[in-house]
């Protein structure tokens, strides 16, 4: 049997291409409940390079929906195992897989993709890859869920509104993890209060999942319209809305024009302390723990400006653990 055969039904499709797949390279980030789908689609389409990342494990809670999964694997490698069975379902892909968080992939790895497939369940992780996804140009897909509800956002870095743009996603709802933490990232959380166990359905990981991916294929294989706005599916009442986004061009920190100058001024008063003007950075740039480096050296929060020669026009880099590279600053001092 050949390998064409495999995808024979796909490419009656208008406009596909198969031999684009065959070259293109997706990452899928986070192989939980929606990344399960998302992966299996795009294997089982073709995508001839697939990298998986994340950094969780196996928890029986995990088997109502994450399709790739089964009772022997509780306490594994999440990304491992499904590089395992994703290889099983097709074995002329080349699938990697990293078990570690996503802040820690070296950025080259991000770099050799074509597309990035966020099926993350927190709102600092999706704040994080839209950042680096801005930084390093990549088309970027977005997806949540939470119980019945689920959305999907596609970020075209500099043509639509990222993630930082739009301020429909809240925290507490479809920003949240659907499971507690497998074993990893609870040694790795440093707030050790007991995590909530929000509501998650198979139907919505491969309803959301099943968007994602065919938003996924369509951008690799530059076929119909992507999704440009905010997509809300409502699946009690099986509707779908679409909300209209707006890039803000100007303003955003992350894809805003203003941002990636090097001359952004900030006024500061000389008398605060530096932990006082990290809280205004906080509120101005929605920042969750913030620390300012000069030359090389992480400021100290005890600090007084006037105590530490910072002079006025001197030029500042504000870190955030949800920023993927730095916000440039100018202080001016008054």
């Amino acid at each position: 049997m050949s390998k064409e055969g495999r995808y024979a039904r796909q490419t009656l499709i208008p406009g596909w291409d198969q031999k684009k797949l065959n070259k293109s390279t997706a990452i899928v980030v986070g192989v939980g409940a929606i990344g399960s789908y998302v992966a299996t689609i795009l294997v089982s389409s073709g995508v001839k390079n697939l990298i998986l990342i994340d950094f969780d494990t196996i928890e029986i809670s995990n088997l109502n929906r994450q399709l790739l999964f089964r009772d022997k694997d509780i306490g594994k490698s999440k990304s491992e195992i499904a590089a395992i069975r994703l290889s099983e379902l097709n074995p002329d892909i080349n699938i990697s897989f990293y078990h570690e968080k996503m802040q820690n992939v070296p950025i080259s790895i991000y770099k050799k993709s074509d597309i990035i497939v966020a099926c993350l369940d927190t709102f600092i992780g999706r704040r994080w890859i839209n950042s680096l996804a801005v930084k390093i140009n990549k088309p970027l897909i977005l997806g949540g869920m939470f119980a019945f509800l689920g959305d999907v956002q596609v970020v075209l870095p500099k043509k639509t509104a990222c993630f930082e743009c739009q301020p429909l996603v809240a925290e507490r709802e479809l920003a949240q993890a659907c499971t507690p933490f497998g074993e990893e990232r609870e040694k790795d959380r440093k707030d050790k209060e007991e995590e909530a166990k929000l509501p998650s359905v198979a139907t919505l990981s491969a309803i959301i999942g099943g968007i994602m991916a065919q938003e996924a294929l369509k951008l690799l294989l530059n076929i119909g319209e992507p999704i440009k706005n905010y997509l809300f599916y409502d699946g009690l009442h099986n509707a779908t809305t679409i909300i209209e986004l707006a890039r803000r061009e100007k303003d955003c920190p992350t894809c805003g024009e203003l941002y990636e100058l090097e001359q952004v001024e900030f006024v500061v008063n000389k008398n605060n302390t530096i932990k006082e003007l990290l809280v205004q950075l906080g509120l101005q740039f929605g920042l969750e723990n913030p620390d300012i480096m000069i030359k090389g050296k992480i400021l100290p929060h005890d600090s007084k400006i006037q105590e530490l020669g910072i002079r006025n026009n001197m030029k500042v880099f504000v870190m955030d653990k949800n920023l993927a590279s730095p916000i440039k600053l100018k202080l001016k001092i008054e």
